[in-house]
């Protein structure tokens, strides 16, 4: 089980940093076109800016129902990925502080 933990963990603090350079380009696009693009969806960010991982929409489908995906890709890009870095961070951080109390006990 602690094994577990340490993958959950390590895979949201990687998700984060891979979220946070994603926001980061997100914000450099609007600085570029004079935040005209604040309102810009994840779908069209990841269709017409980060195409290599446009795949994960594919994957979103077969994983989730089809109107939970086209709402998450609907949201806003500025404001999905730093609700996103928080949880995953503090995911990481709970699972992170349960594989440390499992070592203690084992």
């Amino acid at each position: 089980m602690r094994s577990f933990f340490l993958v959950l963990a390590w895979s949201c603090v990687v998700g984060s940093v891979v979220d946070g350079v994603l926001l980061l380009y997100a914000v450099w696009i609007n600085f570029l076109h004079d935040w005209l693009l604040l309102c810009i969806s994840i779908n069209d960010f990841l269709r017409d800016y980060m195409q290599p991982l446009f795949w994960v929409k594919q994957v979103a489908f077969l994983v989730l129902p089809e109107s939970m995906v086209l709402w998450l890709f609907n949201l806003p890009a500025l404001l999905y990925f730093p609700v996103r870095i928080i949880t995953s961070t503090m995911i990481g951080y709970w699972a992170l502080s349960r594989a440390a109390e499992m070592s203690k006990h084992s």
